[in-house]
């Protein structure tokens, strides 16, 4: 079975670094038009079951993206983004300025330790193992192609577990780009990362 992982279009917020976690943005023009272009790169690829997270921009990237498909998209809590709780609408430079903890999640993700509201990455991996093993896995005989549109830490927490890296290295690899889609195979009940981050547009 082939996994792909698609992060979700641009939002106003991501054009600005203020960051967003579970809060509600939807999508810019650019995202969608960039949701549009990644649709017609993808129209020659068949989807057995389409999952994303209920969050606004990733579910209208999705339905961009499987506009004109049969195949129904399904929201899924799980696939959510991490949060960021108290943090969450804040601009990064300003808290790059004032040394604000958070800034582990992104600079130090071994060494995060707990603010209320707010996950850590190593609780990003965790809750995506979950997902992984108890929904992902038993698919592998139902089904050859399933997508994902979620979010970027989600997605890291995703490829933290199939490379069975340390939490240390959630960040490892290359930057992914708002609708960049990284894929894995699923055989025998493992995970096999084939391309991290392609961009189709």
């Amino acid at each position: 079975m082939k996994l792909y992982m698609m992060r979700h279009g641009e939002t106003s917020w991501n054009k600005i670094r203020r960051i967003q976690g579970q809060s509600d943005i939807d999508l810019n023009e650019a995202g969608r038009e960039a949701a549009r272009l990644t649709s017609k790169a993808l129209k020659d690829f068949r989807f057995d079951a389409a999952y994303t997270s209920p969050l606004s921009r990733a579910r209208e990237t999705g339905e961009i993206v499987l506009a004109g498909r049969d195949i129904p998209l399904i929201e899924d809590e799980r696939l959510k983004e991490a949060n960021f709780g108290p943090y969450e609408g804040a601009d990064l430079n300003e808290l790059y300025e004032k040394k604000e903890p958070i800034l582990d999640f992104f600079d130090r993700p071994h060494k995060m330790t707990l603010i209320e509201g707010a996950e850590t990455p190593a609780q990003v991996v965790e809750r995506s193992k979950i997902f992984l093993e108890e929904f992902i896995l038993p698919m592998e005989k139902e089904a050859e192609s399933v997508i994902l549109f979620t979010h970027g830490a989600f997605i890291h927490g995703m490829l933290t577990n199939m490379y069975k890296r340390d939490v240390r290295d959630f960040w490892k690899g290359p930057k992914l780009k708002n609708c960049s889609i990284s894929t894995a195979e699923v055989k025998d009940g493992r995970f096999c990362v084939l391309s991290e981050a392609e961009v189709l547009y």
